[in-house]
């Protein structure tokens, strides 16, 4: 596996050059290579290792700096079996990358809210600059600001009420002076499509500000306000697929019927309620624009005309903005798919956009990504509608920035959402990931898992007797346990505290799916987890911005490894050839690593010569059966399939190789509501 900051297990190449510091000349006895890796990670004088892995027990030795080289006495490898190891298959060597230099995140983040407090207009509350008091654009930026405020409040609110009071009280006066301006600059642009996210804010400080009566009915009237000057949201999701939009904007107006919700409960639209609404919109979506991720496509609007293809793109802000959405209608209307899809997204979508050569960590991103992505390249021309050639490939801002200053709230407000209150004071297990919280009740509760690589989760309670205990059992498993009793898939399982340490364990038992698509084509899942076929990629760097060379720098990406299959499986009984193997998730590892996987799916397929290449990407997946004729396909392989999280390049969606379409085949929403 990698290690985050550390580099791959077993590199290409030479071995590392320098003096041996430990293992002497036969090497010292390890278990394994990577033993000999972890061992160097964690002295500050090695440089690297190398490892002979054919002896038993395997060997290992220790590099440390050279004395700077001269062109008489150039440096090369010493000591032990260096010589036979740098050409011998036994042999296993790679880099230290030593653990960067901790960053004061919090620090940060101290320093920058202190100043957008401190620099408030005095006078009108304003925050942020004010050039353009006219504008009908000059709420959206602010707006981002307000919402990391009220994060920032939450989190003080205990420890530190001056600090809430401030921020809360910042919020106010702006929004309060947004209304104000309103009246005669109305919301244009961004403002207009997104106002969703004031009303939000104004929401908050309504649930959670000290406020007199006149500020609370103010703050209604610009929710209110904002609802006439804004987007039209219920109309535009009507109208689809008649209709496109930018796809952040839809990542964000996805919330609107919940957000319209919380100020008028027996809203409705053509005759269906908020909530409904908001379940036939991503129903809308699905069956338009879907993708096994549990995404929609945008690459920059959504497609005209609409497709499902895996190889068109969706940016990676729409990818956090729907993650927020998803999490925002699930804690409004408790609609278990909601929570289900943001889990979804959050661990497929979301880590699948990052890649580096050292593998698992977020130096680089693309600005736009696809569920069948062959390479990541300067592409002219592409298959995507709007933006540069640049779009796919990973670095530092491809074709634009606001990718790099918006995908770090996607884990954050994910992490916020995992627990909730229930409505009769109960706690709720909303989302699953290893993590603890203190709810406002005094509750306690702890998950203990390796979810979504793990089958389990342990949850310890800690409240008063009698509160009610919420266990969110995922749509897809439909065999779980609680504490060994059955409990039903979609549902909430209810246990009950006693007043000690309540302790509930979770078997998800999931079981290997496929999902159908277009033209018959077919995902494979098993949990919360899409499976793809990796791509071998060759980095080639065109750009670099920071630190060492393995920090920030921009990457094109070509294949190395076959692609064109089809998936040799019987839709009826994908366990009968899809057989699901799990090495364990490894703490301490980056959990979406681009190597050694925790887990993965051996799959039988069949080369697929005739699968083409359309501006420079896969074309759509040929039309299932693909291997009808003999000859049109090659003979069965066995390849491993690895959580789609984990992978530059890959396949996702793949044609079926001796199996149609299910039933007529006309185009419909097949993925999962859950």
């Amino acid at each position: 596996g990698r290690h985050g900051w550390m580099s791959t297990l077993c590199e290409s190449g030479g071995e590392v050059r320098g003096a041996v510091i430990a293992g002497g000349v036969a090497g010292y006895p390890v278990e394994s290579a990577a033993e000999c890796r972890d061992d160097c990670a964690a002295r500050s004088d090695c440089v690297g290792y190398a490892a002979e892995t054919c002896s038993s027990p395997v060997r290992c030795w220790h590099k440390g700096q050279l004395p700077q080289a001269t062109a008489a006495s150039p440096a090369a490898p010493v000591g032990g079996k260096e010589a036979a190891a740098g050409v011998s298959t036994c042999a296993c060597h790679g880099r230290n990358i030593p653990k960067p230099t901790p960053v004061d995140l919090m620090g940060q983040v101290e320093r920058y809210v202190e100043f957008i407090l401190a620099h408030a207009n005095a006078t009108s509350g304003w925050l942020g600059p004010d050039s353009s008091p006219a504008s009908g654009g000059q709420y959206w930026g602010p707006s981002n600001v307000l919402q990391a405020l009220w994060q920032w409040a939450e989190a003080k609110r205990e420890g530190d009420a001056a600090a809430f009071s401030k921020a809360s009280r910042a919020m106010l006066l702006h929004l309060l002076e947004q209304r104000r301006r309103m009246a005669k600059a109305p919301l244009a642009s961004w403002a207009k499509a997104r106002w969703i996210d004031m009303a939000k804010s104004a929401e908050w400080l309504i649930d959670n500000a000290r406020l007199t009566d006149a500020q609370r009915g103010e703050l209604l009237e610009l929710i209110a306000l904002l609802k006439a000057q804004g987007e039209d949201w219920d109309g535009w999701f009507e109208a689809v697929p008649r209709t496109s939009n930018h796809n952040v904007n839809v990542a964000q107006g996805l919330k609107s019927a919940a957000v319209w919700w919380r100020f008028n409960s027996s809203a409705s639209h053509a005759n269906l309620s908020m909530a409904q609404l908001s379940l036939r919109r991503m129903r809308k979506l699905d069956a338009t624009y879907g993708q096994p991720t549990g995404m929609y496509l945008g690459d920059e609007i959504t497609p005209v005309p609409h497709t499902r293809s895996p190889s068109r793109g969706i940016e990676l802000c729409g990818v956090v903005e729907a993650m927020y959405s998803y999490e925002a209608m699930y804690s409004v209307h408790g609609t278990l798919a909601f929570a289900d899809r943001a889990e979804r997204i959050a661990y497929n979508a979301l880590p699948a956009t990052w890649a580096s050569p050292t593998g698992g960590d977020m130096w680089a991103h693309q600005y736009l990504q696809a569920v069948n992505e062959i390479n990541a390249i300067k592409a002219s021309p592409h298959v995507w509608q709007h933006d540069n050639a640049f779009s796919e490939t990973y670095g530092l801002e491809p074709n634009f920035g606001c990718c790099t200053a918006n995908f770090h709230q996607g884990w954050p407000k994910f992490a916020n959402s995992l627990f909730h209150s229930a409505p009769d004071g109960g706690v709720v297990v909303s989302m699953w990931a290893p993590a603890a919280a203190k709810l406002p009740s005094g509750a306690t509760v702890e998950v203990d898992t390796t979810y979504p690589f793990g089958d389990d989760a342990t949850v310890t309670v800690r409240a008063a007797a009698g509160t009610p205990v919420y266990l969110r059992i995922p749509g897809w498993a439909v065999k779980a346990t609680v504490n060994g009793a059955a409990a039903a898939n979609g549902t909430l399982f209810r246990g009950v505290a006693t007043g000690g340490a309540d302790v509930f364990t979770v078997a998800f038992r999931p079981e290997t799916r496929l999902e159908r698509w277009d033209g018959g084509a077919a995902s494979v899942h098993r949990g919360a987890l899409l499976y793809s076929l990796p791509i071998a990629p060759n980095y080639t760097v065109y750009a670099h911005h920071f630190g060492t060379a393995d920090m920030s720098s921009d990457y094109y990406l070509q294949p190395t490894s076959p692609w064109r299959f089809a998936l040799d499986v019987d839709p009826a009984s994908p366990g009968s050839t899809l057989r699901f193997e799990s090495r364990g998730y490894r703490s301490g590892a980056a959990p979406w690593n681009h190597s050694n996987w925790p887990t993965s799916i051996a799959a039988r397929l069949r080369p697929l010569p005739t699968w083409s290449v359309t501006a420079n990407s896969a074309a759509e997946p040929p039309r299932s059966p693909a291997c009808d004729a003999a000859a049109r396909c090659g003979p069965a392989e066995v390849r491993d399939l690895v959580p789609h999280g984990g992978t530059e390049l890959r396949i996702g969606e793949l044609p079926v190789a001796f199996f149609g379409p299910p039933g007529d085949g006309a185009r419909s929403p097949r993925i999962s509501v859950h």
